[in-house]
């Protein structure tokens, strides 16, 4: 059985969030799989479990490495995906991941046409992880030993795993064309074919790019009509 899973603390997401990740794992997977959300708030419609302790925004994600949270929930496969995410088409591909550890290459890597991007290549990000239980225990292991020190030098999860683990796989090399950023690569083209995981990293949210228009950093986000289809709880 492969665990897929999300995490909700806090308020800045709606649960209509994880509803819509949940429902987007749902039409999009074949195999057998468990859908569970980490949360301080139940979900209805959702199963939701405790985290073991508070770390504090993005840092509760550390705990899914923990294995207190393993053996209560179930040893083996895990996936991760944020919750500002859209399923888009079939990612068995995905939880058929058979490696030690994979995250995705830094979003950044899409942005040539505002930034230089060689700053971002190989870089690992946390939107969406894969990894193997009983090989990844000791990411728990060490962020608990130095934890005050962790959180205090890194800007979150992500740029801690990428200084820890030195040869992660990245899932855009793995699986070209599969995952695509909403901003560089989806809002002027529109989604294209064979993608199958949209991730909306900071604005425009999921919310933003159905009915809003937003300008992060001066450049404009209109409304894009497709994005309303993988939002199924409307």
């Amino acid at each position: 059985m492969i665990n897929v899973v999300c995490v909700k603390t806090g308020d800045k997401f709606s649960d209509d969030y994880v509803l819509n990740l949940q429902e987007g794992v749902a039409k999009n997977v074949t195999v057998d799989h468990k859908f569970f959300c980490y949360t301080d708030k139940p979900v209805p419609g959702v199963k939701c479990l405790e985290l073991p302790m508070d770390l504090g925004g993005w840092w509760n994600k550390m705990q899914l490495f923990s294995p207190e949270t393993t053996i209560r929930n179930g040893i083996g496969k895990y996936v991760f995906l944020d919750l500002d995410t859209i399923i888009t088409s079939n990612i068995d591909w995905l939880l058929d991941y058979d490696g030690e550890f994979m995250g995705i290459e830094n979003l950044g890597i899409n942005n040539s046409k505002y930034e230089d991007i060689r700053q971002y290549v190989g870089v690992l990000q946390s939107g969406v992880l894969a990894w193997d239980s009983l090989e990844c225990s000791k990411i728990w292991d060490f962020f608990l030993k130095h934890k005050n020190e962790i959180m205090r030098n890194f800007r979150g999860d992500g740029e801690f795993l990428h200084a820890l683990i030195k040869s992660p796989d990245l899932l855009q090399r793995l699986y070209p064309g599969k995952l695509r950023s909403y901003k560089y690569e989806c809002y002027e083209e529109g989604l294209p074919k064979d993608t199958s995981i949209v991730c909306f990293h900071g604005q425009p949210s999921i919310e933003e790019a159905i009915s809003t228009t937003v300008q992060p950093w001066g450049v404009t986000y209109e409304p894009r009509e497709w994005v309303k289809e993988y939002w199924y709880n409307d």
